[in-house]
């Protein structure tokens, strides 16, 4: 009986499909808003790293007047999307394309999957596939938000990282435990390093239609908190235009 209670509970903590499906043409509009924002008038091509099987991509596509590719680590061979682009094996440490070749590197909910020891040399091969003047534009979701983004649990981010495997055991969602805690301040701190310049970082909050209906009412209550402690932020870093 306590089973079944605690699955019920965390069950109603997952979107359903309509709800899924705004969350990601919302998260699309936003990131397409800030590539066509911040690009040079004259950029051509993008890249999305985490690509996925290529359905984030295809939105994107749709948004921009950009020739677009993308990378995923989970992709073996060379496919098209629905759309017809090109995704292939990739991660933002090894990306098969030559120097200077991409106006915009897209990076949504990517960075918190990043090996730590893969920081340095993300944040360096990212900038060496854009242009002078290009941008990296992405998403990172707040791991302190009180419904952590990848398990659905309340304050998953929270706890140390060996509690977090115990307490994944009540996850709803069926992928295993493969991110790390970080903020925009740790990923700003990379970007800076690396020689990118900060365009814009801001808070981030889905609206009421891509919360599951059945905690609506509770993130009505919790809107002022968010505020402060939003579910994720938006980012644009640019490459100078000389070294």
């Amino acid at each position: 009986m306590q089973e079944n209670s605690t699955t019920s509970l965390t069950s109603g903590l997952l979107q359903n499909r309509e709800e899924w499906t705004a969350r990601n043409n919302i998260l699309s509009d936003n990131i397409s808003t800030l590539i066509n924002t911040y690009i040079k008038p004259a950029a051509t091509r993008a890249l999305d790293v985490g690509c996925q099987k290529g359905r984030p991509v295809d939105l994107l596509s749709q948004r921009t007047n950009l020739e677009w590719a993308g990378v995923d680590p989970a992709i073996t061979d060379t496919l098209l999307s629905a759309r017809g682009i090109s995704l292939y094996n990739g991660t933002a440490d090894k990306i098969s394309f030559p120097d200077e070749h991409f106006d915009c590197v897209v990076l949504a909910n990517v960075w918190e999957h990043i090996f730590p020891n893969r920081y340095v040399e993300s944040i360096t091969e990212m900038k060496r596939v854009l242009k002078p003047g290009g941008v990296l534009v992405g998403q990172l979701p707040n791991p302190y938000f009180p419904i952590e983004s990848h398990s659905r649990l309340p304050f998953m981010g929270w706890l140390p990282v060996p509690l977090q495997h115990v307490y994944w055991k009540l996850t709803p969602v069926p992928w295993v435990h493969d991110f790390y805690v970080v903020t925009i301040r740790h990923l700003k701190r990379h970007a800076l390093a690396g020689g990118l310049k900060t365009e814009l970082i801001r808070n981030f909050n889905y609206p009421r239609e891509v919360i599951p209906a059945s905690i609506r009412r509770l993130s009505d209550l919790g809107r002022p908190l968010m505020r402060v402690m939003p579910w994720a932020w938006h980012f644009v870093f640019r490459k100078p235009e000389s070294s």
